[in-house]
């Protein structure tokens, strides 16, 4: 049996890290607080400490996870990370340590959990893709995240030129390498993805 530790773990994927910390703690209650596609509010941290100060006779895990955490959330967090009450186990998750202010570090550990990545297969035939086609792209995808869009936008443009054998102008790699920096700052999936698709498009019609 795994001995509790409250500790901030670090991990790219949300969902595995939960069902890694699943088998880790099976033999105890597990109480999760996920917020895989949004950041943790104020309104979520005072449900963890709601649920924290439910007595417990044997350890409870409660596990949250999040991209981000809001700074008034990780504030209202702060004393009773610092002082649990009894059989009171934490265990953070979030794709970097630096997403939680100084404080909450300094009183808390820290593991690194690494997923191994999968290869995403974007389900569009580049090679003759046309205007239909990046419609209906688009639309499925214009509620992914920022994580996600990156990693679509790095698949979609990896498998135009190792499958398909498309070769693109320097300005239009550097074009490319916006788009990332975009989809980093919170820009509309449609736009950049659309903007991309095109680009292709027109690459293959020459």
């Amino acid at each position: 049996m795994v001995e509790p530790l409250s500790h901030i773990l670090v991990c790219s994927d949300i969902l595995k890290a939960y069902e890694k910390c699943q088998e880790l703690y099976a033999e105890f209650r597990i109480c999760p607080f996920l917020k895989e596609k949004d950041d943790f509010l104020l309104e979520d941290a005072k449900k963890v400490v709601k649920e924290a100060y439910i007595a417990e006779i044997k350890p409870k895990i409660l596990i949250l996870g999040a991209k981000g955490y809001r700074v008034e959330a990780q504030n209202s967090l702060l004393k009773i990370l610092e002082e649990p009450p009894r059989n009171i186990v934490f265990v953070l998750i979030a794709p970097t340590k630096t997403v939680f202010l100084p404080t909450i570090r300094s009183r808390m550990g820290l593991q690194e959990l690494k997923i191994e990545k999968e290869i995403i297969k974007i389900g569009l035939n580049l090679k003759n893709i046309c205007e239909k086609d990046i419609y209906e792209f688009v639309q499925a995808n214009s509620r992914i995240s920022r994580v996600e869009l990156k990693e679509t936008i790095q698949a979609v443009v990896s498998e135009a030129v190792l499958e398909q054998g498309i070769s693109f102008t320097q300005n239009e790699l550097s074009h490319f390498g916006n788009l990332l920096e975009l989809a980093q700052l919170n820009s509309r999936p449609q736009n950049l993805l659309f903007t991309l698709l095109i680009s292709i498009m027109k690459r293959k019609r020459q």
